[in-house]
């Protein structure tokens, strides 16, 4: 999941791609903006958000960019997930995504990744861990439910 910005992710899909040449895993991509030439990965641009958590709903794990949307929707699927968050140092987004990052893997919830190298030993991890469905702190729910509450808002009536 690459989110739906205005700014390409690049790296992140360029990583992903050369995981899933390497493992012959199925991958769909969600990839927004970011339209790079990949060989091994089926990409859906933009999808509406019930399609984005049925898939996740389908999806093994899920690799996400760190913005709260993503996430949240991870979050409230209860999928294992590596996050990457996006750096505006180089050009993937306004805002800096690492302390949300950082802040839900110290509670166990995700993986995080911070250099796409390490991309293929944190999906092995992904496997072999069992992620904290006890809320040890507001953070989770913080994210899940302003997540819904802007999803209600684009519903129809």
């Amino acid at each position: 999941m690459l989110g739906t910005g205005p700014y390409p992710f690049g790296r992140l899909l360029s990583a992903v791609d050369t995981w899933a040449k390497l493992s012959g895993q199925k991958v769909i991509a969600q990839n927004g903006h970011t339209q790079i030439p990949v060989e091994h990965i089926e990409c859906r641009p933009f999808l509406a958000h019930e399609e984005v958590r049925a898939l996740i709903a389908a999806a093994d794990m899920v690799i996400a960019q760190g913005g709260f949307g993503s996430l949240g929707d991870c979050l409230a699927a209860g999928k294992p997930t590596i996050a990457v968050p996006r750096l505006p140092r180089q050009g993937e987004c306004k805002d800096e995504q690492s302390e949300l990052v950082a802040a839900l893997a110290a509670e166990n919830l995700l993986i995080a990744v911070y250099d796409v190298a390490d991309l293929p030993s944190a999906i092995e991890v992904a496997r072999a861990s069992s992620f904290s469905t006890t809320r040890h702190s507001e953070i989770p729910t913080i994210v899940a439910e302003a997540v819904d509450k802007m999803t209600l808002g684009r519903r129809p009536a």
